[in-house]
């Protein structure tokens, strides 16, 4: 989803983050317990309430729920509405059309009710189905998620093209016998279409 859909600015949740009450920071990889409680809930380990309250306890402050909801999404910038609409040109032409997705409650709630709708469309619209790592309890690059993918939407691994912007997931997506494509610019897999 993120840098192939979602367009990311990663650095305004992190000065979000900043401003209440984390350490500076130029990437959460760069911070051990963010990280931690981040990598928590990707894989549904940890509820929203209680990354709010791990939140807190590691500021040491009273910032609210929506406070801290709303400086993690700050790195939710927009969708393309062509992205959508090729989504929708896919399906309508047969193809079958997937979301794999290392993501938090919190970004995919923000995703599903503000970034996909366009016009009368919406997250179900443009997928046959998600499937989120937070639901699943595992993650990519884990070979165990794509295993999973393929056998629950009865899929050929041969006739799918995985899309991911991570070379480390593409690596992973092969191995288990996907064909991959790395969208390293946010735009490059327009062009496959």
């Amino acid at each position: 989803m993120g840098n192939v859909l979602v367009k990311l600015d990663e650095a305004a949740t992190m000065r979000a983050f900043e401003a209440l009450g984390w350490p500076k920071k130029d990437h959460i990889r760069e911070y051990a317990e963010g990280l931690r409680l981040f990598q928590a809930m990707g894989v549904g380990q940890m509820s929203n309430k209680q990354f709010f309250d791990a939140f807190r306890a590691t500021t040491h402050s009273n910032v609210t729920d929506r406070q801290i909801t709303d400086a993690a999404n700050a790195m939710l910038l927009y969708i393309p509405e062509e992205k959508k609409r090729m989504l929708l040109q896919l399906r309508e032409k047969g193809h079958r059309v997937f979301l794999l997705s290392n993501t938090i409650d919190l970004h995919w709630q923000y995703c599903k009710n503000n970034l996909f709708p366009m016009d009368q469309y919406g997250v179900d619209d443009y997928f046959e189905k998600t499937f989120l790592s937070q639901e699943m309890h595992m993650k990519k690059p884990d070979d165990e998620i794509f295993q999973q993918v393929v056998k629950d939407a009865a899929m050929d691994p041969g006739a799918t093209l995985f899309i991911d912007d991570l070379e480390v997931n593409c690596e992973a997506a092969e191995r288990n016998g996907i064909h991959t494509f790395q969208n390293k610019n946010f735009d490059d897999w327009m062009q496959l279409f």
